[in-house]
């Protein structure tokens, strides 16, 4: 019995943490780059599936085009937030925070208006493989697949790319890469479509596990705020441990203690973690 628990823990804590490291690595790198949260990243997590079920259900799109397309899609919206909304404020956080909330708001209600309340879902990738015994759709097998894509991916990219590079200088500090000759409102549209197409991703691949409503992207954003703190702002390595850490410890409360007090518990960890260190594991002080 108990071996049981343990190997639904081990095994739902890594399916599960792929899915918080997928959404919170583009919320992370957003939030490093332009030194303010992004509060209607989540709306992106919603738009892609629901332009996803869209394409699926009224055009008759073959799922994996209907996916890339949703997917650009929150990374266009995604860009279009950066430059209506964040850059003009940029030098205001309390203006953007406010503003990003709204149009968060915004994208809520349009969506409720367009898609009603009825929960959504979208096509689980079919079959079903057994680990350690335990039966595991292999829809979630899919989704720590393209986790580990997209974190390799991003690690690549800032690392190798030249505009990679600069998005990791603008991070550190803006009035240095600006004397690198690098100019941060190009890196900050970088970032915000990466972003977006980042929490795209989330949205095409985890609607299908979880029923979509015009409210479902404030739980993402919640738990991405959460990994960022206690991984530190900007860090992709921070962002992965995180992620791990925050998964394991919510599904081994929610087998001990229930749902209800486990999704708290995490926090809790949180609240310790940056009581002795405020930056998080892998961030530094400011």
């Amino acid at each position: 019995m108990y071996v049981d628990i343990y190997k639904y823990i081990l095994l739902f804590s890594i399916f599960h943490s792929s899915t918080y490291l997928t959404f919170s690595l583009g919320f992370s790198m957003l939030f490093g780059v332009a030194k303010i949260p992004n509060l209607a990243y989540g709306s992106l997590y919603i738009l892609s599936a629901y332009v996803m079920y869209a394409l699926t259900t009224y055009i008759g799109l073959e799922p994996l085009v209907a996916a890339l397309v949703a997917i650009l899609v929150a990374g266009l919206a995604s860009l279009l937030i950066g430059e209506v909304v964040v850059k003009p404020g940029l030098k205001m956080p309390v203006s953007v925070f406010i503003t990003t909330l709204s149009v968060a708001y915004i994208f809520e209600e349009f969506f409720r208006i367009e898609m009603g309340l009825r929960p959504i879902t979208l096509p689980v990738y079919p079959g079903v493989t057994y680990v350690l015994g335990v039966p595991v759709s292999n829809h979630w097998f899919l989704i720590l697949s393209a986790s580990l894509l997209m974190f390799l991916s991003l690690t690549a990219f800032l690392k190798y790319a030249v505009l990679g590079r600069s998005i990791r200088a603008v991070a550190e500090s803006w009035d240095e890469s600006r004397r690198l000759g690098i100019d941060p409102l190009k890196v900050l549209r970088v970032a915000f479509f990466v972003a977006g197409v980042y929490a795209g991703a989330t949205g095409v691949l985890l609607t299908p596990l979880k029923a979509l409503t015009p409210t479902a992207g404030w739980g993402p954003l919640f738990t991405a705020f959460a990994i960022v703190a206690l991984g530190g702002v900007g860090s992709v390595t921070g962002t992965l441990i995180a992620s791990f850490i925050y998964g394991f410890f919510e599904q081994s409360m929610t087998y001990v203690l229930g749902s209800g007090v486990a999704s708290i518990s995490p926090l809790i960890l949180i609240v310790l973690v940056l009581v002795f260190r405020p930056q998080g594991l892998m961030g530094r002080v400011e």
